[in-house]
């Protein structure tokens, strides 16, 4: 038993003067990306957490160089490893196992989604709007013209204001390369937008009763839930969120 000490601590100071020299040798490697002394303790930490998952290493290389050239560009803001990455337990397993990226989503596919989300929306505000209004004050039925409230009309406005306002929406807030319109000319779009819809709104209202029929005050309220579930559904099987579809993940802080 008393010889098995003294084995088991020449053992076990072998191994911490390994793992000196390794540290060593690798914080040498490390130093020469200019990078602080936490960080390159984070890329040391890394670069052992990849090889225990049995990264290879011309992967666990590029890896590290990639990681390394994100920790230079955030040394120049004051960002610290973990505020970028989290621990390196967690950052390896990222990378070993990378989340699929958001497909980015062009002008074209972005205000046909956002077209079909605000016509929902509009659909399910205006049903639902005039069925309480007609359960609340059924006298209101009694009004010989349809107006507003008949279903065509209804249709129209949440199509036509959908693609309206979705083509606003971009024209505010552009994506990508394109320029930012100046404040007078996204007000006048915008107060141009709302001219345009509220002459369709009253121009719908005009059509003859036949072709514009009003439904069960029921009907609408359950026209109105559907359109706003399925609204809904469809916000988060396209990642519409926001003025976008397809948002980027939140970056760690």
């Amino acid at each position: 038993m008393s010889e098995e000490q003294p084995r088991n601590a020449q053992a076990g100071q072998r191994q911490k003067q390994h793992e000196k020299a390794q540290r060593q040798e690798s914080g040498n490697a490390f130093a020469n990306y200019g990078l602080t002394r936490k960080n390159e303790e984070f890329i040391y930490q890394l670069n052992k957490q990849l090889d225990r998952l049995g990264i290879a290493k011309d992967k666990r290389d590029a890896m590290i160089t990639e990681t390394v050239t994100k920790l230079q560009a955030g040394q120049k803001q004051g960002q610290t490893a973990k505020a970028l990455f989290g621990t390196p337990t967690e950052y390896a397993k990222e990378l070993k196992n990378p989340k699929p990226k958001d497909e980015p989503v062009d002008n074209k596919r972005s205000f046909k989604l956002l077209s079909i989300d605000n016509t929902l929306i509009f659909f399910s505000i205006f049903t639902f709007m005039y069925g309480l209004m007609f359960l609340l004050s059924p006298e209101i039925l009694k009004t010989k013209q349809y107006g507003s409230s008949g279903i065509t009309a209804i249709v129209l406005v949440a199509v036509i204001g959908g693609v309206l306002f979705s083509y606003i929406m971009l024209q505010l807030q552009p994506r990508g390369r394109t320029k930012r319109r100046p404040l007078a000319t996204r007000i006048l779009i915008l107060v141009c937008g709302l001219v345009l819809w509220l002459g369709i709104y009253m121009l719908a209202s005009w059509l003859p009763n036949i072709i514009n029929p009003r439904l069960n005050a029921w009907v609408y309220i359950v026209f109105g839930v559907v359109a706003f579930g399925g609204d809904m559904y469809f916000r988060n099987r396209f990642r519409v969120s926001g003025i976008y579809p397809g948002g980027r993940r939140p970056q760690r802080r």
